[in-house]
């Protein structure tokens, strides 16, 4: 399997991805629709890439953030814990949803499955195997997964943090 890897800045935006053609090309553009829609102001330089190449300006790196998005509405914070204080329609949202808040919350990228698994255990959504729910979003491209067994950690990749801000603000909306 041919395996793809794409480094880019774009002004003050900075983009990695690594997989197959297709998931790269899909995270880049992910990364481009992100670029355009954002407010002006954020970053005065909104143009992308051209096939000439990259803007090397140095600048810091802006990913997707949350800070539009009010997560202490929908996310507790205990100790190593992240769980929901309000409930999505599926298990699998809820876990994308943790690893935003172990993400925005706790600065831990790199999330494991029990820390996942204890965050769905405190917010009612319980389940026996987080692999099994990790790998419909690991299919999906939201999600990377790097080790094996307990060593196993899961990296939300660009594409994965978009879905998680989507499904946070859709249910923020719902909130009374």
């Amino acid at each position: 399997m041919e395996n793809s890897r794409v480094k880019m800045r774009v002004g003050g935006h900075e983009f990695e991805a690594e997989g197959s053609p297709e998931v790269v090309q899909q995270q880049l553009e992910a990364f481009k629709a992100l670029i355009l829609a954002q407010p002006p102001g954020v970053n005065n330089e909104r143009q992308l890439p051209t096939e000439s190449g990259l803007n090397d300006e140095p600048g810091p790196t802006i990913v997707p953030s949350s800070a539009h998005v009010r997560l202490e509405n929908i996310l507790h914070a205990d100790g190593r814990v992240i769980s929901l204080t309000a409930l999505p329609n599926t298990v699998e949202e809820a876990a994308l949803l943790i690893m935003l808040g172990q993400k925005e919350l706790r600065n831990n990228v790199s999330v494991t499955g029990q820390e996942i698994g204890d965050g769905l255990d405190q917010s009612g959504k319980p389940a026996s195997r987080v692999d099994r729910i990790m790998e419909k979003h690991i299919r999906d491209a939201f999600v990377l997964k790097t080790g094996l067994g307990r060593a196993t950690r899961y990296r939300l990749t660009n594409q994965g943090l978009m879905r998680a801000l989507t499904v946070a603000r859709e249910l923020i909306a719902t909130l009374p």
